[in-house]
């Protein structure tokens, strides 16, 4: 990786930790959600109004990976709400992070872009996903399969999964999108449009799943007066992702981006032991430690 896209992610990441932690602090809800990514939608409306002209030369390939996009983005969202109801930021934070990892590697081999991929960083991935592992675990002995079947860790499997689902979709629309608008558009331009694009597809699938959930549109009216929260969520959220999708721009392949991104993991682990009182077990201890040394594998591949 290079130093702008390290130095782009390390910024997101932290971010990304910050609004994790107002989810699950002021209500792990799709409802939260809901009126973040509105928020989302709405402060940027004045941006996606003046880059009309760029909205203009994209063709129907890039509207349809928008609506795809959105539908993971959307279903990533649900998932880590349902999660975080049923399990603690500092264990279902990790698991929906580092998961995309290896569903991303399987998705190299098949798009043909294996070898872009040094073997440091397969390392540094598989130590990262390891260290995840590790840290749902209270005492060491505690390492069994059981650990694992709750309703928490399912719903952040399928976090990581849309995640994946979506990093893979958002390389290839922006990529696109870059060739499209050269000479029209900057690289930061056209994450930043793309990322509000995503919002808007995404509060529509969103919707939808609200329409069908008569407890989370009862959530709407509680959290009105969490507007502030919501608003702040909804900022660092297009905030976050706009600079990882720049950051796809400085990379080899999307799977470095992915991988550096779990430099947040730590982040998050640190944000729920020091605001929501999480404990700090050995074990996830050790296990930061070894995303740490995953994390420094991938930069340094």
């Amino acid at each position: 990786m290079t130093l702008s896209a390290v130095l782009i992610v390390l910024l997101s990441a932290l971010a990304h930790a910050g609004w994790n932690l107002f989810g699950k602090k002021v209500s792990p809800s799709g409802a939260f959600f809901w009126y973040s990514t509105l928020w989302s939608g709405v402060l940027t409306l004045p941006v996606l109004i003046g880059t009309a002209d760029l909205l203009a030369h994209l063709d129907a390939r890039v509207w349809l990976l928008v609506i795809l996009t959105g539908f993971f983005q959307a279903t990533y969202l649900s998932a880590l709400a349902a999660a975080y109801r049923h399990g603690e930021l500092s264990v279902v934070y990790p698991l929906a992070r580092s998961s995309p990892l290896l569903i991303l590697l399987v998705g190299t081999l098949f798009l043909g872009t294996a070898e872009r991929i040094t073997t440091a960083a397969v390392v540094g991935i598989v130590l990262i996903v390891g260290g995840c592992m590790v840290l749902p675990m209270q005492r060491f002995r505690d390492f069994r399969l059981a650990n694992y079947r709750n309703l928490a860790t399912l719903f952040a499997l399928i976090a990581a999964a849309s995640t994946a689902g979506y990093s893979l979709v958002d390389d290839a629309a922006t990529a696109w999108m870059r060739n499209l608008l050269a000479g029209l558009a900057l690289d930061a331009e056209v994450a930043l449009v793309f990322v509000i694009l995503q919002a808007w597809s995404a509060l529509a699938w969103l919707t939808l799943g609200l329409l069908m959930q008569a407890k989370e549109r009862e959530q709407l009216t509680v959290l009105m007066g969490s507007w502030r929260s919501t608003m702040a969520a909804g900022a660092l959220i297009l905030g976050t992702y706009a600079l990882v999708v720049w950051a796809m721009a400085y990379a080899e392949d999307v799977s470095y981006v992915v991988a550096f991104r779990q430099i947040s993991i730590p982040m998050g682990v640190a944000l729920g032991w020091y605001f929501l009182g999480e404990s700090l077990y050995p074990p996830k201890v050790l296990g930061v430690a070894i995303i740490l040394a995953g994390l420094l594998l991938v930069v340094l591949g």
